[in-house]
Order: structure tokens, then C-alpha cells, then sequence
């Protein structure tokens, strides 16, 4: 199994923190301004370059998503690329049914899809409704939604009926992200995931996400060398992950898996550049 030593992208303890707020705002390109080149946020990263990132290759079907955080999922997709939004939206609901099945859910809601390439980005406009949409690997060690966040996000995408019906005693919610190569075998900028039971509460930072039309709350996190991250070695389109981002449910189990990419020591300087889709669902099962 190869191991590696990688570098990750932590938030950097600032006594800015105590005072503002970290934050990170995702605006449109207009005159004078380009996103891809000026930042909106007061967000400073630091690289730790001596993080242990273990293979799970041979060990993948002992990482369970109630135990750390994350698990592979054997699942192949029709679809490898995406050309118009109807293809987004079939994926979608394809990963819902796979989250459905895999987790015994009696509802499943993806709310949102990510398109990722590794490559430069010049661009002087941009639609972030639209589903074709595409971002560059995310920076920092996060986690996409926090245990204030996480309800928000549940009835802003719930409709009045689904609320009626499932908040009550005897359901779980869960956000749930899966997360796929669209590459046939991923070399550059994989997905490190770190196991939740190795993370302190003071590692996690609420920061504000802001974008038209949109307000989230994330968790950048820290540096604690207490962390274990997992990668997977050469991991294909039919090996995603699924990884809990939130959960209601009380107890010693997972409720969040903080992430980010990496880049990848053993990658050859030919290697295909990442290209991946993730989504976001909410999962309700019965408790």
C-alpha cells in the first residue's frame, strides 16, 4: 500500500480570528473584478508538509461512514462527463439512489452539485446556477456544514410537506456528500479524508460561504497532529466516496469528515488532471 507524505492546507491560528469572523465570498466576474484572481475573504492557509496520508486500497471495505466519517462504495455511473444540466440532474438523482440504498434511507434530496477540474481558469463570466458550472480544487481542510448550519440547509431545501413528514422523534438526518473521478484513474489532486474520532472540537472554525443568493456556515479546521487522513490509491469512477458532512443523531458515531485535496507525490508529471463531481444530499432514515 502506498502510503505518502503529503502536504495539507490548514487554517493558521490568527488572533485576527477572536475579533472578525473568517469568511469567504464567491462573487461573479463583472468589470474590473475577477474572481479567479482577487480574493474576497480574510482566509490565511498554512501548509503542513509532514501529514501521514495512508492508502486504504486493501483496506477499504473496513472504513465504515458510522465509524470515521467516510466509505468506498462499489457503484458504476452512466456518466463519465457532463454536456447539458438534464445530465446533471440524472447523476443527481442517480447518487441519491445510491445513498438510498446504501444507507437503508426513506428519503433521499441531493440540493446541490459540484463540478471540479484541476486547471487554470480564465473566464469574464460565470452563472453559478448553472449546473455545468465548474470550480477548481477546494482550499483547506474543511467540513461543508456545521451543527449550526446543518438545520438551516435542512428546511431551507425541504419542502413543507417533507418537513411534515419526517420532523418528528424516529428520524435521522444526515447530510451526506458523495464524491467521484470523472478521470478513469485519479493520480492528480486526490481527496484526502480525515477519520472524525481523531479530531478535537477546538480544531473546528466556523466561517462564513457567501455567494449570490446563497449563505452557508463551513468548518475550516486547524492543525493538530492527532489527525489521521486515508486517501485512496488510484481510485477509478466506480469506487466513490460517501462522507457524512452532518448528522442529528446524538453519540460516539461520525458526524462530520473533514477533507481536501492534495497533491499527490506519486503522481507521474503526464497525469490526467483532476476532474471530478460531487453532491450534496439530505438523507432521512428511520431510528
Amino acid at each position: 500500500m502506498p502510503d505518502v507524505t503529503g502536504t495539507l492546507e490548514y487554517l493558521q491560528k490568527l488572533a485576527l480570528y477572536e475579533s472578525e469572523k473568517p469568511y469567504w465570498c464567491f462573487l461573479p466576474p463583472h468589470d474590473g473584478f475577477d474572481p479567479d484572481v482577487e480574493r474576497v475573504d480574510n482566509l490565511e492557509f498554512e501548509d503542513h508538509s509532514d501529514i501521514h496520508i495512508r492508502d486504504i486500497r486493501d483496506l477499504k471495505h473496513a472504513f465504515k461512514i458510522n465509524d470515521c466519517g467516510f466509505e468506498v462504495v462499489s457503484h458504476r455511473s452512466r456518466f463519465s462527463s457532463f454536456q447539458k444540466p438534464d445530465d446533471v440532474a440524472q447523476y443527481r438523482a442517480e447518487a441519491d439512489q445510491l445513498l438510498k440504498d446504501t444507507l437503508d434511507a426513506v428519503f433521499v434530496k441531493s440540493y446541490d452539485s459540484i463540478l471540479r477540474r484541476n486547471v487554470p481558469f480564465q473566464r469574464n463570466q460565470m452563472d453559478l446556477a448553472d449546473p455545468l458550472h465548474t470550480e477548481g480544487p477546494a482550499r483547506g481542510v474543511h467540513n461543508d456544514i456545521t451543527y449550526d448550519s446543518g438545520p438551516e440547509v435542512i428546511n431551507r431545501y425541504l419542502t413543507d410537506e417533507e418537513r411534515s413528514l419526517f420532523l418528528k422523534p424516529g428520524y435521522r438526518f444526515r447530510i451526506i456528500n458523495t464524491w467521484r473521478p470523472l478521470v478513469p484513474v485519479l493520480e492528480d489532486r486526490p481527496l484526502a479524508l480525515c477519520d472524525s474520532r481523531s479530531v478535537d472540537p477546538e480544531d473546528l472554525v466556523p466561517a462564513d460561504r457567501v455567494a449570490p443568493g446563497r449563505f452557508g456556515e463551513v468548518y475550516y479546521l486547524t492543525h493538530n497532529p492527532n489527525h489521521k487522513w486515508f486517501w485512496l490509491n488510484k481510485q477509478t469512477p466506480s469506487e466513490p466516496f460517501i462522507f457524512t458532512m452532518y448528522d442529528t443523531k446524538d453519540g460516539p458515531h461520525a458526524r462530520f469528515c473533514p477533507h481536501v485535496s492534495f497533491v499527490n507525490p506519486l503522481a507521474p508529471k503526464n497525469a490526467a488532471p483532476r476532474e471530478s463531481v460531487e453532491t450534496r444530499s439530505i438523507v432521512i432514515t428511520k431510528e
